[in-house]
């Protein structure tokens, strides 16, 4: 059964329809394009077809006139008749032609629609506003990051520029490379269907700490969830659950590596404490030849997560082969073609724009849209409205009313994660927290909470 969101009352989630939602790219959008490309391929081979037998027919008229007889009526009336079909011949094959150049500009159109679709649909997706993230002092403060800013350059330097102004402030201390402290601790494995969307929204929510465990328990602060699911034929899925964002201080001081800090290291491409916690908590599967990877991911956690796929090595060492993303930003990143996407983006959430990049229709990666929810004031400020749109409770709500779709691109997703995940599972699930810790923060924030230099009172 799908996993009820918490909040989320039944009229509510009834006014979820999935036919609202704008999908594109993926499985529906790989056979178009191939049908078009393959009708492309077979028209302009008619025409080289047709163009060949033209030259043949007036190669055999100018053979058969040079070697008749001057009064042979034969001859003439072959030569005639041959004339006739070389300029048939002709025509067909200017008319093949055309219809290759039609149909090619087909498959673009299509293409372009599919973009035009995807972008113009995200109304307040406002590119450059998700820039700030959370930190407009450090950006106020450096008049480097206004400059990349205003000029239209890419999210990274952005980005890179206001953590720079942050270790020039105090605001930020360490490096990214500094290694963090992780701890693992076993929990209740889910009970309900992995491979559906609700539950990779209600765990994420349990992952972001607004909903408990199956026990009652919650995920302590910066932590990701590892499950892992037993395939018939022996080998193992695992499941992977990074949050977003939980804390907007530039160096959270409880050490959470899903703080700001980690959101600029993120959006940068770069190391961060948060992929450190992701690759730990991978290596510690011991995964064999057979298994295979899926991550849930959401927010900052999906920047971390697309960014670590950028990395060959880590691709050869972690077989992930799909991934759920809800309100992040594939775009902004250099996506595998062999690994699918669904990433599922609110109207009001201008999260998934912040790389200012228009989105181009892809057969590996999904995009769904989905429409303001119904509690949306129309003098709501605009700030409250992309809270509210990016919060995980709501795209928990998203997820559920995305299982009843009925979108080919959708259904193609949702079945390959089925087959992934061996069907069913052929035993016992385990789950596992892992906590991370980093013990390197801000030592002016430390000093104001009475903190020493470890973190503690």
């Amino acid at each position: 059964m799908p996993v009820r969101a918490a909040g989320a009352d039944d009229d509510w989630r009834k006014e979820r329809d999935p036919s609202t939602f704008i999908v594109t790219g993926g499985a529906a959008f790989a056979v178009n394009t191939e049908a078009l490309d393959a009708a492309t391929g077979e028209l302009e081979a008619a025409a080289r077809d047709i163009e060949s037998t033209r030259a043949r027919l007036e190669s055999a008229r100018r053979a058969v006139w040079r070697g008749a007889c001057a009064a042979s009526t034969a001859a003439a009336r072959f030569d005639l008749d041959a004339a006739g079909l070389v300029g048939e011949a002709a025509r067909a094959g200017r008319e093949a032609s055309k219809i290759a150049q039609a149909t090619a500009g087909a498959r673009e159109a299509y293409e372009a629609e599919e973009t035009w679709r995807a972008t113009a649909t995200a109304g307040l997706q406002l590119a450059g506003l998700g820039v700030l993230n959370g930190l407009p002092v450090l950006l106020a403060s450096s008049p480097q990051a206004w400059a990349l800013f205003l000029r239209g350059n890419p999210a990274r330097d952005v980005s890179r520029a206001v953590r720079d102004a942050g270790d020039a402030l105090g605001l930020i201390a360490g490096s990214a490379t500094d290694r963090v402290s992780v701890v693992r601790s076993s929990v209740r494995p889910g009970a309900a269907n992995p491979a559906t969307f609700s539950y990779a929204g209600e765990s994420l929510r349990q992952a972001q700490g607004t909903a408990p465990l199956e026990d009652g328990t919650r995920v302590p602060p910066s932590s990701v969830i590892v499950e892992r699911v037993p395939r018939p034929d022996g080998s193992t899925a695992v499941m992977l659950t990074v949050p977003g964002t939980q804390s907007w201080d530039p160096d959270d001081t409880s050490g959470n590596v899903f703080d700001s800090e980690g959101n600029l290291d993120a959006l940068a491409g770069a190391d961060s404490h948060a992929r450190q916690l992701i690759e730990r908590a991978l290596a510690d599967q011991e995964l064999g030849e057979d298994d295979v990877v899926i991550v849930n991911a959401h927010s900052q956690g999906a920047l971390h997560l697309f960014g670590l796929l950028e990395d060959e090595g880590f691709r050869a060492r972690y077989p992930i082969v799909a991934v759920t993303v809800l309100g992040g930003a594939p775009r902004q990143f250099d996506v595998p073609d062999d690994i699918a996407v669904l990433h599922i983006s609110n109207v009001d959430d201008v999260l998934p724009s912040i790389s200012a990049d228009v989105p181009a229709p892809r057969p590996n990666i999904v995009d769904v849209v989905t429409p303001a929810h119904a509690d949306r004031e129309p003098w709501q400020p605009i700030p409250e409205t992309v809270v509210k749109a990016h919060a995980i409770d709501r795209y928990a709500i998203d997820a559920n009313a995305l299982d009843r779709s009925t979108d080919p691109s959708v259904i193609a997703y949702a079945a390959g994660l089925g087959v992934f995940l061996g069907g069913a599972a052929a035993g016992p699930r385990e789950r596992y927290v892992y906590t991370a810790s980093d013990t390197t923060t801000k030592p002016r924030a430390r000093e104001r909470q009475g903190l020493d230099a470890n973190g503690l009172r």
